[in-house]
């Protein structure tokens, strides 16, 4: 048993103690009484309904565009130097923003920063960020796929937060961006604010899939050469055809000689044809109820295409709308021609609910993998390489096109 005498030692250390850390305590000037919370921003509780996005970038130009929640003019502050020490503007007070920088350097890095103000003079800043111009003929490149996205934000956010790790030099779109095109909400949340690192610093091609609906926010928001439905892009030593499947591309149609004639027209060493339905398909109800009855591996009115693709020696075709990956191997005449065929690539794991396999094995299916997930393809001359990453960023897919 402890004396007394210790008993009133421990005491007064105690007492001591408690004195020392209450002033300690009460000296600390970084603590914040509760009832003083730090004062609030001018801006608190505003800001962009879209962030500054990117593009359409070209060796020479790009499109910078942003949405305010009040009419405002704007100014596109940008240089390859920070502060950018140039400026483009719009005068003509709106609430959507579209600026084409033009006469920019090839291949090259820029900063930017819009700064936009409305009629009571108060004014809306976009944070610095960087784009780069497209490169040469002769230069490597990569870009990222991912389709259907629709409304499923906290994958989509994550696959676009990976994509961007990989810093690619554009993003590719397979359609069903959002799961209801008019509804504005899923754009300016689902989509856009879920990949606004990604979009900020990276263009974005996409096609139009059949949950946008032809609606005018499709045509609104991004910024495509007429008739957007339909266009063509070059990049580095490829050349991209973006169609709309939901409308006609039979060989009467007016994108069906678009394309026969864009295509025969086409100098480049890659040419990449991409569009929300496929071609070609395994999955397991979209093309017949397989569990009864044998699958059309895809609808009759899309298979037009494959005339063209192989005509015209197209190396890619690429879709959304099946929510799963599916590569075959490459194809020509309904046969396998691993010398000249034609690959395609389903990509729909952007976010829409996942989908199935029919449960025999189709002729044309070489890999194939029911999972949330992104296209990664790195380009260099007669290389294309493929690596292809579920939400958790790991492989699962990697193939290599090669040609002289």
């Amino acid at each position: 048993m402890a004396s007394p005498f210790r008993k009133s030692v421990a005491a007064a250390l105690c007492i001591a103690l408690i004195g020392a850390f209450t002033f300690f305590k009460s000296s600390d000037t970084s603590a914040t009484p509760a009832d003083e919370k730090p004062a609030a921003p001018a801006d608190a509780g505003t800001g962009f309904v879209m962030e500054p996005y990117l593009q359409f970038a070209t060796r020479t130009s790009i499109t910078v565009m942003c949405e305010t929640p009040t009419p405002s003019t704007c100014e596109l502050e940008y240089g390859t130097t920070f502060p950018p020490d140039k400026i483009a503007k719009v005068e003509k007070a709106d609430t959507l923003h579209e600026i084409k920088l033009e006469n920019l350097v090839p291949k090259t890095k820029y900063f930017y920063r819009m700064v936009c103000t409305d009629a009571d003079g108060k004014k809306l800043i976009g944070k610095p960020s960087t784009f780069y111009t497209a490169i040469d003929v002769a230069d490597a490149y990569s870009f990222t796929v991912i389709g259907d996205t629709q409304r499923n934000p906290v994958i989509t956010a994550k696959v676009a937060k990976l994509m961007w790790e990989r810093r690619p030099n554009f993003v590719l779109h397979m359609g069903d961006v959002v799961d209801n095109g008019a509804d504005k909400k899923q754009w300016t949340d689902d989509l856009f604010k879920s990949c606004q690192d990604l979009f900020a610093r990276v263009p974005v091609y996409p096609c139009i899939g059949n949950h946008e609906k032809n609606h005018s926010n499709y045509y609104k928001y991004f910024s495509l050469p007429k008739p957007e439905y339909y266009y063509s892009f070059k990049y580095g030593n490829a050349e991209f055809f973006s169609l709309d499947t939901n409308k006609p591309v039979d060989p009467e149609s007016e994108q069906y000689k678009w394309l026969d004639k864009s295509l025969a027209a086409s100098d480049a060493k890659w040419k990449v044809c991409y569009h929300h339905h496929p071609c070609y398909s395994s999955d397991s109800d979209d093309y017949g109820n397989t569990e009864k009855v044998n699958s059309t591996y895809g609808a009759i009115k899309h298979k037009h295409l494959i005339a063209l693709y192989e005509k015209h020696n197209v190396d890619l075709a690429m879709n959304g709308h099946i929510h799963l990956y599916e590569r075959t191997h490459a194809l020509r005449a309904s046969k396998v021609d691993s010398k000249t065929g034609v690959t395609y690539v389903t990509s729909g794991g952007g976010g829409g609910g996942l989908e199935s396999f029919e449960p025999t094995p189709s002729f044309f299916k070489n890999q194939g993998r029911v999972d949330f997930h992104y296209c990664y393809f790195a380009v260099h001359g007669g290389t294309m390489d493929c690596k292809v990453f579920d939400s958790n960023d790991r492989m699962f897919d990697q193939f290599t096109l090669k040609k002289d």
